[in-house]
């Protein structure tokens, strides 16, 4: 039987990818119609006669959202919820995408019928905060047909052409464009335990396709999984080649400016989002001068404030593949190779200068 998607926040990168995915690694056969949908106009990199957009925003209410998809939603068979409203503070985020997810199962099933599996993509932040979606999604689970997934993925290195609130592979490359521009060198923000401490980032690609892969295998229902490139390094050893990347120079035996924090506390040796405040017309003049007007805007997708709070942890918190290995997904990713890969899409859809 052919299989119909539906994915939500088909701009982010996560839904994004989770439609390049089916795109590129599925035929009609398989996947006869692929339904996106968004609060904003849909842009995409990708083109497939199977691709149908709607305008949608899950804050309406449930009656409202049923009479714009009871049609073109009737045939959906798997549907994966990416939508995300990003809030620097953690009450408010975990407020804004529990409203904004509680009427996705209960719109969608009051018209898709042939409904077989639902997917939640939260994050490594469900280990602390990010609970209350996921309940609810097995709690609607509870007596029906279909089955549920739920993916959580760490840092998300990946490119969309739309602003987000997380985007941490292009705000580390308007940084360090930036720091090109002005002739300095790139000391990465952040502190001393975080520098030398463990951490791990989770590849879009790869993301969609353990998602993918979960949500169609029936061994996989109503489990959840960690995803992750598999591969844990330091900042120590990766923000330096990132930077030379750029063409800038960051040495892997930086010197700090404050003294080393104790492991739990919050500390930066620069705010980005203070550095940031008087260096748009620094980039501006470099896309400009690359003949790039357009991409002065790119500035502005930058997200300051979530990258100062990765980047002032003083602690490490990776996760454990070894679920997704049990099931039988066995995908990896060189983490360097993931933030390279996206710069280059980048420069490729014209985010930012060369």
């Amino acid at each position: 039987m052919t299989k119909i998607a539906f994915i939500t926040g088909a701009n982010g990168i996560s839904g994004g990818a989770i439609l390049e995915y089916l795109v590129n690694h599925t035929t009609a056969d398989q996947w006869s119609s692929i339904i996106v949908t968004s609060r904003s106009p849909f842009k995409t990199t990708v083109s497939d006669p199977r691709i149908t957009f709607i305008a949608l925003d899950y804050t309406n209410d449930v009656s409202s959202l049923v009479s714009k998809i009871k049609d073109v939603c009737a045939p959906v068979t798997h549907a994966y919820f990416c939508s995300y409203v990003h809030k620097d503070d953690f009450a408010e985020l975990n407020t804004a995408n529990e409203a904004l997810f509680e009427n996705f199962p209960d719109s969608l099933e009051q018209v898709a019928f042939k409904l077989g599996n639902v997917t939640l993509q939260t994050g490594g932040k469900y280990y602390n905060v990010h609970m209350q979606p996921e309940d609810k999604l097995a709690a609607a689970q509870k007596g029906k047909a279909w089955s549920w997934n739920v993916i959580r993925p760490e840092a998300i290195i990946g490119a969309t052409s739309k602003p987000n609130g997380m985007i941490e592979a292009l705000t580390i490359a308007i940084h360090l464009l930036t720091r090109r521009e002005l002739g300095s060198d790139a000391p990465m923000p952040t502190n001393q335990l975080y520098w030398r401490g463990t951490d791990d980032v989770s590849y879009a690609p790869l993301i969609a396709d353990l998602t993918t892969f979960a949500s169609t295998s029936r061994h996989c229902a109503t489990e959840a999984f960690n995803v992750t490139n598999g591969d844990y390094f330091t900042w120590r050893y990766m923000w330096p080649p990132l930077a030379a990347y750029f063409g800038v120079k960051a040495s892997s035996d930086q010197a700090f400016t404050k003294p080393e924090p104790k492991e739990g506390d919050l500390q930066l040796d620069l705010s980005l989002a203070e550095w940031a405040k008087n260096k748009r017309s620094t980039w501006e003049a470099l896309c400009v001068r690359q003949g790039l007007s357009p991409e002065t805007s790119t500035f502005d997708f930058a997200t300051w404030g979530f990258q100062d709070w990765v980047f002032e942890r003083t602690w490490s918190a990776t996760l454990s593949m070894n679920k997704a290995r049990r099931f039988g997904w066995h995908r990896s990713m060189d983490s360097y190779q993931s933030f390279i890969d996206t710069f280059e899409i980048f420069k490729q859809h014209g985010p930012i200068p060369k």
